[in-house]
């Protein structure tokens, strides 16, 4: 694993930081000098597992998916990445990362990815990240170099810091813009529209929201501390041109669960609320020769 890569807009002082394990971005620091981004205390830097924090790629299933030999989350967070070279211009910086399926297979293993040994699928991934002043664009392309389409999910798994300690605050943290959205409670199993109140944290929350037919971008204001502050995040995402729906998963382990993760203080879901724009269904498959691009954009309100 090669070192941390500083990505920083010497024009405006925003600077964010990649951990090339993963392409994990770990920092993300605006003009003003605040932290966005949420990274435990004790996460793993050392290329040991996927880091705890910042912005951990899923591709190509969330969870454990239906391919059992495949870690969770699929492969891109536990692979070392190649950095480009940093470009910093007037009005943003940009660094892009790859990742060659070889050596993710001979890395962390993506297990058997594919209909079978001689003839799986095959793919050129890469990451663009690019700062500005007061925001953070993350581009994951997905391009299928292989002969044979295939199914995929892929998700920006984004830890939000919450100033104060403040996450079980309704007032302090909370997240707006899904209205309208068909939820799944993954741990209640309960389904339902989700109205016009805003999503805050009550208890262990792990909810997938699908937006309505026809929506295909998504836009949520997430409120990160008692001084007022608020993100607001929006994504998009086009297969083969064709714009996708963006589903997002909102996460908070709450105290019980954070007892049993080895990499997350028993105290740090006070710190924290994960909003992760998702391609989770209703896409087709990536066909030969063709290309996925997922976008998110981060900026401060």
């Amino acid at each position: 694993m090669g070192p941390f890569v500083t990505i920083e807009h010497t024009k405006s002082g925003a600077v964010a930081t990649v951990n090339p394990h993963g392409a994990t971005v770990t920092s993300f620091v605006t003009s003003s000098g605040e932290e966005l981004l949420f990274l435990s205390r004790l996460a793993k830097m050392d290329g040991s597992k996927a880091i705890r924090g910042g912005i951990p790629l899923v591709f190509p299933q969330f969870g454990k998916g239906c391919n059992i030999d495949m870690p969770q989350h699929g492969f891109l967070r536990n692979n070392s990445w190649k950095a480009g070279v940093v470009r910093d211009g007037d009005t943003e910086a940009v660094c892009d990362f790859s990742l060659s399926l070889t050596d993710a297979v001979n890395d962390r293993g993506t297990g058997r990815w594919g209909p079978g040994a001689d003839e799986g699928y095959d793919c050129n991934i890469r990451l663009s990240v690019s700062v500005s002043s007061n925001a953070m664009a993350t581009v994951l392309s997905i391009e299928n170099s292989g002969k044979i389409a295939f199914d995929y999910q892929a998700l920006f798994h984004t830890y939000y810091k919450i100033h104060g300690s403040a996450a079980l605050d309704k007032n302090s943290c909370n997240v707006s813009g899904l209205a309208g959205y068909s939820v799944k409670d993954q741990i209640t199993e309960e389904r339902y529209i989700q109205g016009e109140k805003m999503i805050f944290v009550d208890r262990e929350i792990d909810r997938i929201y699908t937006p309505p037919s026809g929506k295909n971008t998504l836009d949520v204001i997430i409120r990160t501390g008692k001084d007022g502050s608020k993100i607001n995040v929006e994504s998009l995402a086009f297969a083969d041109g064709v714009s996708v729906p963006i589903s997002v998963v909102v996460w908070n382990p709450h105290l019980d669960k954070s007892k049993g993760m080895g990499d997350f203080g028993d105290d740090e879901y006070n710190d924290m609320i994960c909003v992760e724009p998702g391609i989770l269904s209703g896409v087709e498959t990536i066909k030969c020769s063709k290309e996925m691009i997922f976008t998110q954009i981060i900026s401060k309100e």
